[in-house]
């Protein structure tokens, strides 16, 4: 990258960083209201929309400042149902792109996180103002791999489980961590641009929420190369693709998820096998520049 791009890089992290500890700032003003029964509401409201406003923000920088550029047909999901948000996973930035599709106009993101999180300032804030589920690892110590997964999986299932109560969009990289040429040579599979999907924690979250409480949002990130954050933030990514397809998750059979993954995910691929998303006849391609 050139120097200007590097400036720029370090200026819009810095004020992404800003951006979000005042608004945890302000959430931990607020979060006394959360404890009160009357409140609970109210504190929900507007912490929504606190979420809402950073991301508004952090959307601004992105633009103006790294002019980091990402395409899409504007989605806007019921904010009062859950939703199972799923992406391949090439960059950090990733987050920051499924967050402006979807958050903007529709539900709050959340995470599953490690219980250490909720130690760690700012981040512990927004994790309790917003019930980001927590993934508490109190596997016995000697377990064995099948049993810590099956442990995973519950805690999983019950977090999704909450998100009928607070409803919410729960993000799942299928994959399980960013798609890299070695990762995908180690990995083997059928797919030239992705990871293998797992099924494990998706069969949580829909048997949680099935019947019909929700919906899956399969989002398909097609970037014009492998960018690091850095670069993406720098504005040397390029104009980044972004497809959607919402699926009922009664469409989805629990005990078929596995096959359901593999056949997104050869669709996906597909689509990032050819030049430009805006260019593809698949219903996964709804997308116009985002204004």
């Amino acid at each position: 990258m050139t120097l200007s791009r590097h400036f720029r890089a370090a200026t819009c992290l810095a004020a992404i960083a800003l951006n979000l500890a005042f608004w945890a700032a302000l959430l931990l003003l607020l979060l006394p209201a959360k404890a009160v029964r009357r409140s609970r509401g109210w504190f929900r409201r507007v912490s929504n929309r606190i979420y809402r406003a950073a991301v508004r923000i952090d959307n601004t920088l992105l633009r103006h400042v790294s002019r980091a550029v990402w395409s899409f047909e504007e989605l806007t999901l019921d904010p009062t149902r859950p939703h199972i948000v799923l992406a391949n996973h090439r960059s950090w930035a990733d987050v920051l792109i499924v967050q402006s599709v979807v958050a903007t106009h529709g539900p709050i993101i959340v995470f599953l996180g490690k219980r250490e999180l909720i130690y760690m300032p700012i981040f512990g804030v927004i994790i309790l103002a917003f019930d980001f589920p927590v993934l508490r690892r109190r596997t016995r110590r000697g377990a064995s791999p099948a049993t810590r997964r099956d442990d995973d999986r519950r805690r999983v299932g019950e977090a999704a489980t909450a998100l009928i109560e607070s409803p919410a969009a729960i993000l799942s990289f299928a994959e399980g961590t960013r798609f890299t040429e070695a990762k995908r040579a180690a990995r083997g599979g059928s797919y030239d641009h992705l990871l293998p999907p797992r099924a494990g924690g998706v069969a949580a979250m829909i048997e949680a929420l099935a019947p019909g409480r929700g919906t899956i949002v399969d989002l398909t990130l097609a970037y014009p190369r492998a960018v690091s954050f850095w670069e993406f933030l720098g504005g040397a990514a390029g104009p980044v693709d972004v497809a959607w397809e919402i699926v009922p998750i009664t469409d989805v059979a629990p005990e078929r998820v596995q096959e359901w993954l593999n056949d997104r995910w050869q669709r996906k691929d597909t689509l990032l096998g050819g030049t430009n998303l805006m260019d593809s006849d698949s219903d996964l391609a709804n997308l116009s520049e985002m204004e």
